[in-house]
């Protein structure tokens, strides 16, 4: 029947378009991964480090969220790569984190103190260069020629099972999920339960994103409000990763100028913890209406 066949038409362009949306996002952070890859090598920069590794996430957390469109065995051994990879980018960025941390609060000692200070700041360097080295034998291996590979022909040819596709739906989903996660979490939460809100507030903006050319101004406000949440969520998890490197780097040898300092910058970890920790539950309710807006 005519009236069938109109019916119909609507649905099929706004897949397209969804399709379309999420190859552009994908070639996106492809261009970023390879764009930025001579200054990872390098390591003297570590924006450049910092943003590939964000583009390798992004692209997993955009592969996660539209699942149900594609291959399930092809997306997931795709992610696996791209985690593989974020995993590596990672120990390094650790690292850059603690040691911008540690030039900040240096900076404020004594002078006679800043010489302990140094030698915490030699024994963090010293893990720099390690990591440094694990990243270049990384890039220069087959398993990253290979997962490159991979990534050109995916958003180039996916393999597409479903035409089925609403972005909008797709972020409400996401956007439901991290509600839930912060709904059930305890008056005192734990690190590995923040750490897992922090993921969804990740994967609930990421969708957004995807859904924001077509959702317009409200889904706009709501990545807005979530990279603020995220960013308070990752103060957190700074503190977390410093207390947990600042322990390591002098466990082997307590008796060294450093352990005294390091203990105390532990002590530090706990504040910036216990305050982001607060302002994660006074901003949450700020996101919430935005998500409610964004996605009726």
């Amino acid at each position: 029947m005519p009236w069938a066949r109109a019916a119909q038409k609507p649905q099929i362009v706004a897949s397209s378009k969804s399709r379309d949306q999420i190859l552009r996002l994908m070639r996106e952070q492809l261009k970023v991964i390879r764009a930025e890859e001579p200054g990872t090598r390098l390591g003297t920069d570590p924006e450049e480090l910092h943003r590939m590794r964000a583009a390798v996430r992004r692209l997993r957390a955009i592969l996660g969220a539209v699942r149900d469109v594609y291959d399930l065995d092809w997306l997931e051994g795709l992610r696996g790569e791209l985690d593989w990879l974020g995993t590596v980018l990672g120990g390094l960025r650790d690292l850059d984190v603690l040691r911008e941390y540690l030039r900040k609060e240096l900076a404020s000692l004594e002078p006679a103190a800043r010489v302990v200070g140094d030698d915490l700041f030699d024994l963090v360097d010293v893990q720099r260069a390690q990591a440094q080295h694990k990243i270049v034998a990384a890039l220069d291996g087959e398993r990253y020629t290979k997962l490159l590979s991979r990534l050109e022909r995916a958003v180039q040819r996916p393999k597409v099972v479903s035409t089925d596709l609403s972005l909008p739906a797709v972020a409400a989903s996401q956007f439901k999920k991290l509600r839930k996660a912060v709904k059930a979490l305890p008056k005192k939460p734990n690190d590995d339960e923040l750490h897992a809100v922090r993921i969804r507030v990740k994967r609930a903006r990421y969708a957004a994103e995807l859904a924001q050319p077509i959702v317009g101004k409200p889904a706009e406000r709501f990545v807005a409000r979530a990279k603020k949440l995220q960013d308070i969520l990752g103060e957190y998890q700074d503190a977390v990763v410093a207390e947990e490197r600042l322990r390591a780097l002098v466990a082997e040898d307590r008796r060294r100028p450093a352990a005294f300092l390091a203990n105390k910058l532990v002590k530090r970890q706990r504040v910036r913890r216990q305050a982001a920790q607060l302002d994660f539950f006074e901003q949450w309710p700020k996101l919430e209406r935005r998500g409610r807006k964004a996605w009726k």
